[in-house]
Order: structure tokens, then C-alpha cells, then sequence
């Protein structure tokens, strides 16, 4: 390899010389350069313009350039450039490759080495080109160069021909050479937007200075002259590409960037002139001469392009925030953002993100969403598809949002974020609300409620509030675990009366736990929100339900579902880990809030009941296994009146995602429970392809005990014998709450079996059977509720007994043993024989007995 720069670099400073003798020295050069420029200016007017410009602090460079700032993701690996004008990446001195330091030296100062910051020897021999040829040929050194980027504006004038001259002599004197080649090369322009040899090498080949040929530092070198020219690729509209453009990158919606080969004479000119200053050989001169730049062109869109705006929106925002909180203003910390260089790590795992768009721009997953004749999709005046969705998932473990997607197909810049949008919850809100709450506070999972009508519409008293949603209307008695598997609105709202002495204590109680469980937009009345004339909070039943004022957000719901399976822990949604600054210093480290809510026992009771939800209940539609067994799946569905809003909330042994579906304009959905439950388990299988199968984690002091459901205590013998079948179950209790009286509210009793009413000395002793019922310990009369009966109401203790005067119609005649009981119970020893013996009365039939009754 031929020499390349020097290794004993002249120093700026000049210690052997004398102060008068620089003076000088100043002073000829510009009068020679204020009369090549402008001729017959005076050096009163040229001292003037020097004393104008003022002193420069050229050690602080940096400080004045823009760098651009990236966001990462949780490898490290860049996904996104944060929006600013143009791109730069600062790089090291010692990591420039020579090969491109050369370049630039032989090409734009080829005795940057032994100048003092102006070339004179330079200016005479353009102030001569341009005498003999009329052209235009620049004498500007390294130096001058870097003066006009960072300390002077564009315009083309005496006094900036001037001031960048003496500003090129003071940098020289406050920078080693290398310092100022490396500020240089990473302030030029090159081209694309790429401000920097980093920036220039990123943009048009996706690789670090380190990694370019010989071909391709010549290229970036050449570019300075011109960039807008020899940039090797241009970027133009779609209706502008021609079939005789060769496509670099065709993937954005507006714009085409296509191969540009007037860099190529530009390029060989470089090459030769490091050829002519022996940088490199003859050999490596024509190698670099064959090498196919077009092939190794690749341009980098600095995001990954499978990935939506979503998620790096949201940690600008948290950034910003951050930033804020640490005393910037707000106008400090966008501009930090945007242009301070900043590295910053968010949480972010591409390869989930990835799948969570993949099925996101599947409209399959979306059976609702409206097409044309032709099959094209609809759009709404917006050009939003309808219905939209939203997507998160949270390690709930650290806090840290894996993935997001805030909507669907939708192009551009993702402005509405609906991961950040509020929207009804639904009965998804229950657990939080009414069964945590009541858990907590020493009540079970088999705890019995009476799924029956309650009157809480204080503006319709007599009417039933709220209605149940399944067909059967009310189920009667359930426990705890039964009314969370069939998603009972009566049974969550009774629980939520039990949480206080009244109405008020118990409403307190149920938001304390909604907040503390994570969600953050719950309405005080202390602070309501009025609309029209009217004034809402969330201090009403109604928020049992879902019912609330504001709604709440899917971050909010997959961070506190995550409670749950993280045994009680309540950690912070997070989108970025650490901030660093343009020189590797850490900036921020975001530590999330971490508080404990609930004891793992209290958790791992709602976990259990909510993996009932799914194995065998509303939200089996999001089992990843057939038995909800070798990843268990717990969870929670949630559908709004009227159907406008679907939820699917539930968490793995891995992590915790919530899925909202609905049109932004609230519309009733088709079936929309079944989709948002459907798409989170196409979502959450392909997540966890691999991973290995995993239980949820039982605390210490959690016991199986064997109860009724019927009554929620021990069984006992009648409990197996309930005419539905077994109602024993295995119940999970935290130690100490597990039940030790005996169920009693299956009793057994003998019944006529025609008319279903408790047996008698009185009846008919072959109509007898001894059957097994229930017994509410709070008797319930339909006619007090216009005849409403639940559903288990069948198998109630009969109420009435048999009465023979009234009953005994129903008797057949034939059955063996009729006339003994008749004779013994209803003949009369007194009657008249003759009326006995009356043929016309008595013949072939029994006075008494009406034969349409037979």
C-alpha cells in the first residue's frame, strides 16, 4: 500500500515563530484575498470586517451541530431516526478508515497537512486558473470550510470571503489537525439529507464508515463539490419513475429513490487524484475502478420498514416527558430529542412487534371490516379503516411494552394512537373492580351470590338494573368463580355492594382498587366531567360493568391484568429502559414505579379464576392449548351495550396483552367479542411459538378444599346427589378462609311426584319419591320480581305441600292399590247405601271423577 497521511502532522501553532510575524502574516493574506475577491479594498476595511467578525471558541464545535437521535430496540438495533432536518452521526476521529480521510484530503486540501488554515500557494493558482480559463475554481481550504458550516451563513460576500478566511487561521490555532478533519467530516453535506461521512455511509450503502471499499470513500468524497449531483441516488416521485430508472428502494407510499450515475467521473477523479499523491497504488487505483457500486448501493430508511409509527411515537412522548421531569423546559427537551444525538433504548421486541403488525394488516382478522364490490376495503371519511383496534403487550414482569399497535392499515404518520385512546371496557373491568376487591378482603372463589334481580336504577326503582346478557337470564345461585366464567353482570354488581357497609364505602372501595390496580383515568366526583348539563364520575355501580365516564386505555388494562400474574406487583408501563447522550453518557435511566398492590395469595386466586374464564368460559376462544394447560391462558372478555366496544384482556405465565376492537365513531359490532378474543390468541400463539410450557406460579398457603357450589361450604352427602348432577368441586382458598360448616342448602324430601308438591300422611303412598333439592337461606318469591324464576329455581324446595281435596284429580285409577287408598281416605261409612247402589249413577263409574280428567 502506497504512503498514506502523514504520521508526523504539522501542529497549527507555529511556537518557534514570532508573534509579530503571525500578525503579518494575517494581515498579507487577507489583503491578498480581499483583492482577489473584490480588489481595491483597503486593509483599514479589512481590519474592520476581522474586528466586525469577533473571536470564535472553535473547541466547543459539537456543541453547535445538530446530531441526529435514534431510537433503538431492546437489542440495540436501530428502529427509528427521530424526525429532524437531515441526518447526522458523530463519529471518532480514530474510527475513520484512512482510505476515506485520504480521499477527502486529496480532493478538497491536498496540503491540509502543511497549511496554517488559509493555502496561498492555493488561492494564486485559482485566482490564475480563473484569469486564464474564466472559470470558477474554489481555493476554500478544510479549514475555510468548516469556518462557513458551523460559523458563518451562505451568502457570497467579501466580508464572508474575508471572515472565513481568518476564522480558517483560528481554528487552525485552537484544533490539531485531526481534530479539525474530524469535525469537518462530520459536518459536510453529502447528499440525501446525510450531514457526515457516518451519515453519508449509512444512507447510501446501510454500513459504519469502518465497512466502506476504497470505491465507495471515493464516492462519498466526491460528493462535497456538489451533492445534490452526485449524490449516487435520487429520490422522486412516484408519477416520475420511468422503466429506464433503476429502483433502489420502492417501499414508501409517495416516493421512489433511483440509481443517480453522475457520481461516477466525480468518483475516478478522487481516485486519481489519491492515485497522483500516492495514497494508494495503481493496483488498488483500478480495483477500485472495477468495483460495482451500483450492486452495493443500499439505501437505509433508518426504521424498520414492517413497523408502524406507534410505537416510536410513544417513546418520543415518554422521552420528552422524562426530559421534563428532569428540568428541561419543553422546548429544550424537543430540541434535545430532535437534534442532540441522542441513543435512546426503548422496549421494544421486534420480532413480536413484527407479528403483532402481520396480523394486524390481515384483514381476515377482521370479519366486520367493510369491502366494495370489487373486494377493495372501505374507508370512512378520515380514509380510516373501520373498525379499528388496538394491540398491547407488556412484560408485565419489568413493566416494559413489548410490542403496540395503535390501529390498522393506516398510512403515514400514526397521529391517533388508540392504545393511548379511551373506550368503554366493558365487563373486562370486572375482576378489577368487584372480585379483587372482595377476594382481598377475605371473601372466595366460592364465595355464592344469588344471580338474581336487584332494583340499583335509582331513576326506575321497579325495574330490574343491571340485566345479565345470556338468555337464561338469571342463573340463581353461582359462586364467585361461575359468575366470573359466565361473565355475570347481576353477580359483579352484588359483589360490589358487599365491599362496604353502604353504597358509598362500597363505591370508594371499588375505585381505591381500580387505580391502584393500574388504571389511571377514573373520574372522581370531586373532579367530573360535565357534559351538556349534565355532570358525570365514576363513583356509581355503573363502573362494575364498564360503565365509565371516561373508559380506559389498552396500556392501562395489559398493565393491570399483569398485576395478576405477577403475583401482586404493580410496575409501571414503560416504553424506553435508558437515554444516552451524543458522547455515550448515560442521560436518563427510567426506573418505573413499582408498588404492591395485592398479596401473591389474593393474586393467584383472581389468576385462577380467570384461567376458568378461558378454559370454560367467555374467553375460550383464547386458549393456546386445548386444556388451557402447557401455557395457560387467564383473561377476560368485554362487550359494551349495544356492542360497541369488544375487549379481550388476559396474560400467560410470559406476558400480558390487551385487545380492543371497535369502530372510532361507536358503532354496534358483529360479533365483536368473538374477533378481539380470536385475534388475541392469533397474536399471542405466534409470540409464543418455542417457548417452553410454564404454569402459573402458586404461592405458599394456597389449599384445594372440596365444596358445594351450591353454598360455598364443605359437601355433604346430598351435594352429589343434586338432580344436575355432582355440584361438588375442588376449590382453591388461601389458608384460613377455606369453609368448615357443611353445606345446607341441599336438603333431600319427599314429594307427589304428579304435582311436584311435598308429600303428606295424606298422599298416595306409590306417588311418593324422595328427592334432593335446594334451599336458598334467603327464601326468593318470583312474585315479588313479576314472575321472574332464575334458572335454578326448578330444583327449589317445593313450597306447598299435597292436598287431597285439590290434588288427588291428577290420581290415575288404574294404578295398583287406588281403591284401598280411596276406601281408606275418602269413603264416607255414613254415606247412603242406596245412593251406593244406584246403577244409573254409580255404573261403570265413580261419581266423583271427572272422566276429561282421567
Amino acid at each position: 500500500m502506497a504512503e498514506k497521511k502523514p504520521t508526523d502532522k504539522k501542529t497549527n501553532d507555529k511556537k518557534n515563530k514570532k508573534k509579530r510575524y503571525r500578525i503579518l502574516k494575517v494581515f498579507v493574506l487577507i489583503i491578498i484575498l480581499a483583492g482577489f475577491i473584490a480588489g481595491g479594498a483597503t486593509v483599514g476595511a479589512v481590519l474592520g470586517i476581522i474586528k466586525e467578525a469577533g473571536p470564535i471558541d472553535a473547541t466547543n464545535i459539537y456543541e453547535l451541530l445538530d446530531e441526529s437521535s435514534f431510537i433503538l430496540d431492546s437489542n440495540g438495533e436501530v428502529i427509528e431516526k427521530v424526525q429532524s432536518e437531515g441526518l447526522r452521526i458523530i463519529i471518532d476521529y480514530q474510527n475513520m478508515p484512512e482510505d476515506l480521510i485520504n480521499a477527502f484530503v486529496a480532493i478538497e486540501d491536498e496540503r491540509f497537512w502543511i497549511h496554517s488554515g488559509v493555502d496561498i500557494k492555493r488561492i494564486f493558482g485559482a485566482a490564475w486558473t480563473n484569469l486564464k480559463t474564466g472559470s470558477k475554481q474554489g481555493a476554500s481550504t478544510i479549514n475555510q470550510q468548516l469556518a462557513k458550516l458551523i460559523f458563518l451563513t451562505k451568502e457570497q460576500t467579501l466580508t464572508r470571503k474575508i471572515t472565513d478566511a481568518y476564522y480558517g487561521i483560528l481554528i487552525n490555532r485552537q484544533l490539531s489537525k485531526d481534530q479539525i478533519l474530524e469535525a469537518y467530516m462530520n459536518t459536510i453535506p453529502l447528499g440525501s439529507g446525510a450531514n457526515g461521512v457516518e451519515a453519508a455511509a449509512q444512507v447510501y450503502f446501510s454500513k459504519s464508515v469502518g465497512d466502506l471499499t476504497l470505491a465507495e470513500s471515493a464516492l462519498i468524497a466526491g460528493i462535497t463539490r456538489n451533492p445534490s449531483r452526485y449524490s449516487p441516488m435520487r429520490t422522486i416521485t412516484k408519477d416520475k419513475v420511468t422503466e429506464d430508472h433503476h429502483i433502489l428502494y420502492d417501499g414508501d407510499p409517495t416516493y421512489t429513490i433511483v440509481y443517480n450515475d453522475d457520481y461516477q467521473d466525480r468518483m475516478e477523479t478522487v481516485l486519481a487524484m489519491m492515485l497522483q499523491h500516492n495514497y494508494i497504488t495503481e493496483d488498488e487505483y483500478n480495483a477500485a475502478l472495477d468495483e460495482d457500486i451500483k450492486a452495493s448501493l443500499n439505501p437505509n430508511r433508518f426504521f424498520a420498514e414492517e413497523i408502524s409509527s406507534y410505537f416510536g411515537d410513544l417513546v418520543k412522548r415518554d422521552v420528552i416527558n422524562a426530559l421534563e421531569k428532569e428540568g428541561y423546559s419543553s422546548e429544550d427537551a424537543n430540541s434535545l430529542l430532535r437534534s442532540g444525538g441522542l441513543r435512546i433504548y426503548s422496549t421494544m421486541d421486534v420480532r413480536i412487534q413484527k407479528i403483532l403488525e402481520e396480523e394486524y394488516d390481515n384483514p381476515d382478522n377482521f370479519p366486520g371490516t367493510l369491502k366494495d364490490s370489487e373486494g377493495n376495503l372501505l374507508r370512512d371519511e378520515e380514509g380510516n379503516i373501520q373498525p379499528q383496534s388496538a394491540m398491547v403487550i407488556t412484560d408485565y414482569h419489568t413493566g416494559e411494552i413489548k410490542a403496540l399497535v395503535g390501529g390498522r392499515m393506516i398510512s403515514g404518520q400514526k397521529i391517533f394512537n388508540r392504545a393511548l385512546s379511551t373506550r368503554q371496557p366493558g365487563s373486562s373491568m370486572k375482576p378489577l373492580a368487584a372480585y379483587t376487591p372482595a377476594i382481598d378482603q377475605g371473601f372466595t372463589a366460592a364465595t355464592v351470590i344469588d344471580d338474581t334481580p336487584i332494583y340499583l336504577d335509582k331513576d326506575h326503582p321497579d325495574k330490574p338494573w343491571p340485566n345479565n346478557w345470556y338468555k337464561e337470564g338469571y342463573y340463581g345461585l353461582i359462586t364467585f368463580r361461575e359468575a366470573i366464567q359466565q361473565s355475570s353482570n347481576v353477580g359483579a354488581v352484588k359483589v360490589a355492594t358487599m365491599l362496604g357497609a353502604d353504597e358509598t364505602s362500597a363505591i370508594a372501595t371499588m375505585l381505591e382498587y381500580i387505580e391502584k390496580m393500574g388504571i389511571t383515568t377514573v373520574v372522581r366526583s370531586s373532579h367530573p366531567v360535565v357534559r351538556g348539563n349534565k355532570i358525570y364520575s365514576d363513583e356509581t355501580f355503573s363502573t362494575v360493568l364498564g360503565g365509565m365516564t371516561m373508559g380506559v386505555t389498552p396500556i392501562d388494562m395489559a398493565s393491570a391484568y399483569g398485576v395478576y400474574a405477577n403475583e401482586g406487583v404493580y410496575i409501571e408501563p414503560i416504553t424506553f429502559t435508558k437515554i444516552y447522550d451524543r458522547h455515550g453518557n448515560l442521560l436518563y435511566e427510567n426506573k418505573p414505579e413499582v408498588r404492591r398492590v395485592l398479596t401473591p395469595q389474593v393474586s393467584y386466586i383472581m389468576t385462577d379464576m380467570l384461567k376458568t374464564a378461558v378454559s370454560a368460559g367467555t374467553g375460550s376462544r383464547a386458549r393456546l392449548d386445548t386444556n388451557n394447560s402447557e401455557i395457560p391462558v387467564a383473561g377476560k372478555t368485554g362487550t359494551t351495550s349495544e356492542n360497541k366496544d369488544a375487549w379481550f384482556v388476559g396474560f400467560t405465565p410470559y406476558y400480558s396483552a390487551s385487545v380492543w376492537i371497535g369502530n372510532d365513531i361507536p358503532k354496534t359490532l358483529v360479533d365483536g367479542s368473538r374477533i378481539s378474543t380470536e385475534l388475541w390468541k392469533k397474536v399471542m400463539a405466534r409470540v409464543h411459538e418455542g417457548y417452553t410450557p410454564k404454569s402459573f406460579t402458586m404461592p405458599e398457603d394456597i389449599i384445594r378444599v372440596n365444596v358445594c357450589t351450591e353454598s360455598g361450604k364443605l359437601p355433604s352427602e346430598l351435594c352429589a346427589l343434586d338432580p344436575r348432577g355432582s355440584r361438588v368441586r375442588s376449590e382453591v382458598f388461601i389458608r384460613g378462609t377455606e369453609p368448615k360448616e357443611v353445606c345446607d342448602v341441599h336438603v333431600i324430601a319427599d314429594i307427589h311426584v304428579p304435582t311436584g308438591k311435598l308429600a303428606t300422611e295424606l298422599t298416595p303412598p306409590w306417588e311418593i319419591e324422595s328427592k334432593v333439592f335446594i334451599q336458598r337461606t334467603v327464601p326468593y318469591y318470583p312474585e315479588e320480581h313479576n314472575g321472574i324464576e332464575p334458572a335454578d329455581f326448578i330444583y327449589e324446595l317445593p313450597t306447598e305441600s299435597y292436598d287431597p281435596l285439590t290434588d288427588w284429580l291428577d290420581v290415575d285409577p288404574n294404578m295398583p292399590g287406588y281403591e284401598e287408598y280411596y276406601d281408606e281416605y275418602f269413603n264416607d261409612p255414613n254415606e247412603n247405601n242406596e245412593e251406593d247402589n244406584d246403577e244409573e249413577t254409580n255404573e261403570d263409574q265413580d261419581p266423583i271423577i271427572d272422566s276429561n280428567n282421567d
